[in-house]
């Protein structure tokens, strides 16, 4: 395969075609330092098999970072953690380099205490945030310059074999080369030209201080797919612009709009920003990345083949599994974690200023202490439910020596993902289900499907420990009329029951509510979505939300909020408006209120837990949340066993 071939960034060979793009983890301490959690995280990406390794972004000036817990090179203290850093990465095989970066007008004034700087003075990015950007003066835009260019040099003392200058996603760099942001009419703004000349300034500074052949890959803006932003016919001017000042390696990315973010959830498909890296490609003649939702070694060849790019950014895959270039090689598809692009671990979790983690991988950040030790004493292991927390459990059980026996009472293995693959281009869902299957059946586990656990299989199995993982069932709000014929549950409506007539009103504006919505809309229903909050999808994460927001409008899904449902009858349902009392016409109602948890089986063991030398309970037996929670206590405890 062409992906498991070598390729020079500059003199730089890189051993395969694989990139690790930088992303940001929360894992610095508060000061910016490495931490040997980061040491960690990094280290098993490049045991896994990866060419390239970019470290996440770097802040190069402290009033410049975005987020807290971003690590810096802005001073020496920075270069003994570093190189730590880079000496696990390089002695595992893979290269190290480091994106050096600066937030701009996207820097958050309640981290840095100052006010934001920018290309020009701005309203506050997002709205609402903090004070209001201002314009750089000549002598800061030279002092960054210089700040850029001592970074480099601190990488290159640190061990890192290439440097990336993130000059994209709407940050500092991207800002400038951008018309939405940029403008200036003197030197810096204006003509395309005069608008890189920043970037390039950069450039040409950092070679100086790290050497003319010293490798420089520039993360750069193809598209901002919004009016007034950068263009692909922009970014080809750019991307000569930048090769002309020094730069060895593309890596075409995109910038952040309301129209379009880098980290694609699911419902998009894969390899949707491959034309911009292949337009870029067409006109240069160094090496370019190309980055989008690459899941797969298959997918990753066929876009090298096709000469969309020369490498490939594996970004959220190699969180969730970072073993999938070892695997992929090695032929074992089936055993590499797919990453579903839920986007609840990772870019969410980071957004709102904490550490990150991965709804298929819970080691993530982990890396240190979740590793699978043998069990001295193997333990036989019953887990009752076959939902993502107990197969996870039972995976990890087994792994660990356990002899494990998994009980379901539906038909199949999956849980509640069974319903949430179901509504609109979530079908990638499907391969977690898949991979969970494969790997319970192939470690030899012993399954019994249609099985309600009782006391007396419980006798039967004679297990020592036992996994409760029996998730939860749909919350029955107090509502008149809710027994009414006309009525159905989402869970119904996911599994295929049919929804008669054409109008229907679906109460509640969760995410299940909205997805069975969308489920609903593209069936040909007409379809209202009533929520008692004053917003739909707060437990959505946001870059998700943005995409299936804009589905439901496209379907002419009709949202109210602040409606609080007081009676359903035959033709609808009434609701409380703020003390007004409105009526909505429907021909058929679906409820959509949230969970409870499952314990019905709990009554029923009480009196043989305390011979067990042990019981827990996992996921929305617990409480009902997400899948993220549920995969983590399953491993969680399957480690405790």
């Amino acid at each position: 395969m062409k992906l498991f071939t070598p390729i020079k960034i500059g003199k730089l060979e890189v051993k395969n075609r694989i990139v690790m793009p930088a992303m940001a983890t929360g894992f610095a301490s508060e000061d910016g330092q490495v931490t040997e959690r980061m040491i960690s995280y990094y280290e098993e990406r490049a045991k896994g098999g990866v060419g390239l390794v970019i470290v996440e972004f770097c802040g190069v000036e402290r009033r410049g970072r975005p987020l807290p817990m971003q690590h810096m090179i802005d001073n020496n203290l920075s270069i003994p953690g570093l190189q730590k850093l880079v000496e696990v990465i390089k002695k595992n095989g893979a290269k190290a380099a480091i994106q050096l970066h600066h937030g701009g007008i996207k820097a958050s004034a309640k981290i840095t205490q100052v006010q934001p700087v920018g290309p020009s003075d701005f309203p506050p990015y997002p709205a609402g945030m903090g004070p209001p950007p201002r314009a750089l003066t000549m002598k800061e835009i030279h002092e960054l310059v210089l700040s850029f260019g001592e970074a480099a040099g601190r990488a290159k003392e640190a061990g890192f074999d290439a440097i990336e200058l993130h000059g994209s996603h709407s940050y500092l760099i991207d800002q400038f080369i951008s018309p939405r942001f940029n403008q200036r009419t003197d030197r810096y703004g204006g003509s395309i030209e005069n608008r890189a000349r920043f970037a390039c300034e950069i450039i040409e500074c950092m070679k100086e201080k790290v050497g003319k052949d010293y490798p420089i890959i520039c993360r750069m803006t193809g598209d901002d797919y919004v009016e007034g932003g950068i263009t692909l016919q922009d970014a080809r001017i750019t991307a000569k612009l930048l090769i002309r000042s020094g730069v060895d390696c593309l890596h075409v990315s995109v910038g952040i709009s309301d129209n379009m973010i880098p980290t694609l959830p699911m419902s998009i498909p894969d390899g949707f920003f491959l034309h911009l890296a292949e337009g870029i490609k067409k006109e240069v003649d160094v090496p370019v990345i190309g980055v989008g939702k690459i899941n797969s070694s298959e997918f990753a060849e066929q876009a090298l083949n096709e000469g969309k790019c020369d490498l490939v950014a594996m970004g959220r895959a190699l969180i969730a599994d970072p073993y999938l270039p070892k695997k992929a090689r090695e032929g074992r598809a089936e055993d590499i974690i797919p990453c579903i692009y839920c986007n609840q671990g990772c870019i969410t979790r980071i957004s709102d200023w904490l550490d990150m983690t991965c709804l298929v991988n819970p080691a993530v950040g982990r890396e240190s202490g979740f590793q699978i030790v043998r069990a001295k004493v193997p333990k036989k292991v019953l887990i009752v439910g076959g939902g993502p927390g107990g197969l996870e459990a039972a995976i990890i059980a087994k792994q660990s020596g356990h002899d494990v026996v998994l009980a379901e009472k539906q038909e199949h293995l999956g849980g509640q993902l069974n319903y949430a693959l179901k509504p609109p281009k979530k079908d990638r869902i499907e391969k977690l289900i898949d991979y969970f299957s494969n790997q319970v059946k192939k470690l030899g586990i012993k399954i019994y499907l249609g099985k309600y656990v009782t006391i007396d299989f419980v006798k039967e199995i004679k297990p020592d420990i036992i996994v409760m993982a029996t998730g939860s069932t749909p919350r029955s709000p107090d509502i008149s009329g809710i027994k009414r014929e006309n009525v159905y549950w989402a869970t119904e409506v996911l599994e295929g029951k049919k929804v008669l007539g054409k109008r229907v009103v679906v109460i509640g504006g969760g995410q299940v509510g909205l997805e069975t919505a969308d489920f609903l809309a593209e069936a040909g229903k007409d379809v209202m979505v009533l929520e008692m909050l004053s917003e739909v999808g707060t437990d959505v994460p946001p870059r998700n939300k943005m995409f299936l927001m804009k589905r439901l409008l496209e379907e002419n899904v009709q949202i109210f909020v602040d409606r609080k449902v007081e009676e359903i009858y035959d033709k609808g349902i009434r609701a409380d408006h703020f003390g007004l009392h409105e009526e909505f016409k429907g021909d058929a109602v679906v409820i959509s209120v949230g969970s409870k948890p499952d314990r019905s089986l709990m009554e029923e063991l009480k009196e043989i837990i305390p011979e067990l030398e042990g019981f827990y309970m996992i996921g929305d037996c617990v409480e009902p949340r997400k899948a993220l929670e549920a995969i983590y206590e399953g491993a969680h405890v399957a480690r405790e066993i």
